[in-house]
This record gives structure tokens, sequence and C-alpha cells, in this order.
């Protein structure tokens, strides 16, 4: 039965500068992630030589091994955009690739025919609750693209007869942005799948098309993927890094939800808050499906509530689970308080036309500026070894270095004429599950055996990690450069030189700010 709700509330029409406020708001939030010096330096390969690396030139441990790169496409990007205009490129870029994000997002809400007020807030908050994620990786362009998905999807809901066909060049162009497309498809065919069920079980012949219709579209969508420079090989990179065990011990957006909430609970409880905005937008659709259940989009809860669990299963997830909540949340939101209000079928809530635009765009210039929009300066997720880089730099070290494994690309990026790494945030799309599982066992200070397998001739690790704690135990190794970020470790140490202590904080006694690149 579809809602008896005649309001077609359009926010992109309706109140556009609520959409603009929502993509400063998505975009406030800009920092230089662990791998954006290595998507960087491979973008600007492909663009010099107009080839795709496909085997490993940085790393002395996986020299010469196959590099299954399912994000090529997004290097180019980001280094085509870095190129020409610097951080202020990158910063550009982002900025597109959230726009579209938004407009989908505000298509899909104004398909469920909710009030212009849920709309408007369901909206904001969205924008708020994936911020933090939207960083300059390629899963920007998944986010963006499942946005579209879920637009799609929505339309197909509340409306019938969407136009399906462009999900298929879509998805081609996805799958040379990044692996993230498995998501979409994901989506695609849990949606037909409940069609289909709701067909044969309600005699809905509505559902029954539209389950033919997405599946056959779904089915194209997957063909396309194929498209791309590895064929039907990029599927299984794909999938082996969705399945590996051993990433999600290193990198902590692999990590469970719950288990970061509790790391961060136990090192720094500000960085809760970071959740607060996901974990509200999931509490409240539960909330409002319990309140108002309407089995009209049924296809939409279930790939929200799947992906639900996917953000709690890995944290990476959280900004997909918001992406696949936000249009169902505004339905049942809007229906929850007609009921609540008892109104009469077909009665329009009562819904005010919201901030006045000059307002909102106020708010959104002041997010812009706060967030660092229009500056050309990027600061790093955490302070990177700024001191032991200038000591290296100073002395001209060269050769083998076992290094953290979140720098290992920014050392590549300002040494890698000098040095070669162990292992870099590329992973298990270059590195074998034994090299993974060694680094994690060395770095969690289990047993300095990686020390003995490889020919390490510098290790660079944090301080106060139990990793640079096994390197100091070693009486083989010499603390060559320390800080309050890093310590350089040499098997040697260098003729006629004490090792080095470096100050790089600030008056609170905590490591300074560093910036990109």
């Amino acid at each position: 039965m579809k809602q008896s709700e005649p309001s077609r509330y359009s926010l992109l029409s309706a109140s556009p500068w609520t959409v603009v406020l929502s993509i400063a708001l998505s975009t406030a939030d800009n920092f230089a992630e662990p791998d954006l010096w290595i998507h960087m330096l491979t973008g600007q390969t492909t663009l010099r030589t107009g080839h795709i690396p496909r085997f490993d030139t940085y790393s002395y441990a996986a020299a010469n091994m196959p590099w299954h790169n399912h994000e090529w496409l997004s290097q180019v990007a980001l280094a085509f955009c870095y190129a020409h205009l610097g951080i202020f490129g990158l910063k550009l870029l982002k900025l597109a690739v959230t726009t579209i994000l938004i407009g989908a997002l505000a298509i899909g809400t104004s398909a469920t025919r909710a009030s212009g007020s849920v709309q408007r807030l369901t909206l904001i908050v969205s924008a708020v609750a994936i911020s933090t994620q939207m960083q300059f990786r390629p899963q920007l362009f998944t986010f963006a693209m499942m946005a579209v998905v879920m637009a799609s999807l929505a339309i197909e809901v509340y409306r019938g007869r969407a136009v399906l066909w462009p999900l298929i060049p879509m998805f081609a162009l996805w799958a040379n942005f990044h692996g993230g497309y498995i998501v979409g498809l994901g989506a695609m065919a849990v949606a037909a799948a409940v069609f289909l069920l709701q067909g044969f079980l309600f005699g809905d012949t509505a559902r029954k098309t539209s389950a033919i219709r997405l599946g056959l579209v779904t089915f194209g969508c997957a063909a396309a993927t194929i498209i791309n420079p590895f064929g039907v090989g990029l599927w299984m990179g794909v999938f082996h890094s969705v399945n590996d065990p051993l990433i999600r011990q290193i990198v902590a957006d692999w990590v469970p939800l719950p288990k970061l909430m509790l790391s961060m609970l136990r090192s720094d409880p500000s960085q809760l808050l970071s959740d607060a905005a996901p974990l509200l937008m999931f509490a409240a659709f539960v909330l409002f499906v319990a309140l108002a259940p309407d089995l009209e989009d049924a296809a939409l809860l279930a790939v929200a509530t799947m992906f639900i669990g996917a953000a709690f299963w890995a944290a990476r997830n959280v900004a997909i689970g918001v992406i696949a909540v936000t249009i169902p949340l505004a339905r049942h939101a809007t229906l929850a308080f007609q009921r609540g209000a008892k109104l009469e079928p077909g009665a329009q809530p009562v819904s005010s036309d919201g901030p006045p635009g000059w307002m909102l765009a106020i708010c959104a210039l002041a997010v812009a500026l706060v967030g660092g929009t229009f500056s050309n300066r990027l600061k790093t997720w955490k302070p990177v070894p700024v001191g032991a880089l200038a000591f290296m730099q100073q002395n001209n070290l060269h050769g083998n270095m076992l290094c953290q494994f979140e720098w290992g690309s920014w050392v590549l990026w300002h040494l890698g004429d000098s040095f070669k790494v162990y292992i870099d945030p590329r992973g298990e799309l270059v590195y074998s599950d034994k090299q993974e599982r060694d680094y994690a066992i060395f770095f969690y200070g289990q047993s300095n055996e990686l020390l003995d397998a490889y020919p390490h001739d510098f290790v660079l690790m944090g301080t106060a990690t139990k990793g640079a704690d096994v390197v100091r135990k070693d009486p083989r190794w010499h603390v060559l450069y320390t800080d309050q970020t890093g310590t350089l470790f040499g098997r040697a140490a260098l003729p006629g030189e004490s090792p080095v202590t470096g100050n790089v904080a600030g008056i609170d006694g905590k490591p300074k700010d560093t910036y990109f690149p």
C-alpha cells in the first residue's frame, strides 16, 4: 500500500541551502590518512608512464610481487588534481564527489514523501555522521556511488519504474575507482530478493516486475565490473581484502566498531564523539521502524539492516551504514510522527519551511571556513616522524627500512629514491598473509623474529610502541635518533655519532601537528 501522505517536498527545490549546508558539513573534516601518499605516488606513476603498476617496486619484502590495485582510477584522479591545484585541488575533488553523494541522498529522501522538517534534519545529521570518513581516499567514490544506488532503489520502492540502466556504466567506473562496488551489488541483490519475496507472498505483480528489472540490472552491473585492467582477477583481490583477518589486526578502520570504541574509551574518550551521530542514526532507525512498521519499503529496510551490521563488523563501513539508513529513516520517522499525531489519512503533517536560506548559507560558509575547505593546508591524521625524516636526509641514509605500517607510504613519498620498505598501507593488495602476520606479531611486542627474517638496515617505529621496545631490547640494534613521535634504529651506529634526541613537542608536551605532504 502506497503512503497516503500526498506531500512531495523536494529538498533540492524547496530547501537547496539545506543541501549546501549538508555538503559543507560532510567536507568539514579534512586530514591526510596513512595511505594518501601511496595513492598519490601510484597516480603520478600512472599519469607519467601511461601504465598501471602491476608489480611491486617499493618493498624489499614483496619485490616484484603482483599488485592487485582496484583503486587505480581514483589514484589518477587524486594525483591529477594535486598536480594542477595542490592540496586545494584535492579538496575540490572531495567537494565534487560529496556533492553527488548529498544530492543523491536528497533525491532519495524526497522520494519517500517524508515531511520537509524530517527530510532536512535527516540529511543534516547524516552529513555530520559521515564527515569523519569523508577523507582523501578511494572510498570517497564508493560512498557517492552507494548513495546513487540507494536513491535509485528509493525511487523504485516509493514511486515505481525507476530508470535503472544508468547504473550499469556507473558500476563499470566504480570497479576502477574502488573495490567497494561489491556493497552496491549487495544492496541491489538484497533489494531484488525482497521484491521477489513480496511479490510471491502478497501476489504483488508490481513487486515481481521490480524484482525482475532490478535482478537483470544487477546482473548487468556485475558484468560491467569486469571492464577493468585486471578482468575477473579484480574480484579475487577484492574478496581477499574483505576476508583477510590479519589486516583487521593492523588497520584501525578494519577493526569491529565496538572494539574500536572500547580502544578510544581507554586512550582518548573524546574520540568517541566521532561515532555519536552514526550511532544516533542507527538507534533512531530501529526506534522509528518499531514505532511505525510498514512493509512497503521492506527492500530498503533489509538493505539498511544489513549495512548497520556491516558497520559494527568493521568501522570502515560506518559511512556505508549511514548512507543506507538515511532514506528509510526519513520515511519511518514521518510515519511515526503522523501516527503519534493521529492524522487523518491523506492529511499533511505540519511542516515549516525551516530556517531562512540566508541563515543556512552563512552556516555553510562558516563550517567551510572552520573546516579548512578553502585552505591549502592538510593536517596528517596523527603526527608523522618529521624529526626522524630530517635526520635521515641530513645523514644521507639509504637502504631497507622496517617502518611502522601506517608510515610506509609517507616514507616512500619523501625517501623513495633512498629506501625500500618492509610493509606499507597497501597491505593485503601486495603483501602475503605471512608477512602481515609477522609484522603484527612484531609490532605488538610478541616476538623479535621479524628482525632476523629480512635484510632490514633500519627500523622506524613510534617511540612508545611495543615494536620499538622489542628493538631496544635487541643489543644488535642501535638508536640513531629519537623524539616524542618516532625512534630510528640502525644495525650499526653512525661513525662518530652518538644517538640524537630531538624535540618535536609543543608547549603542551605533545608532538606538534604535521601536514601533508
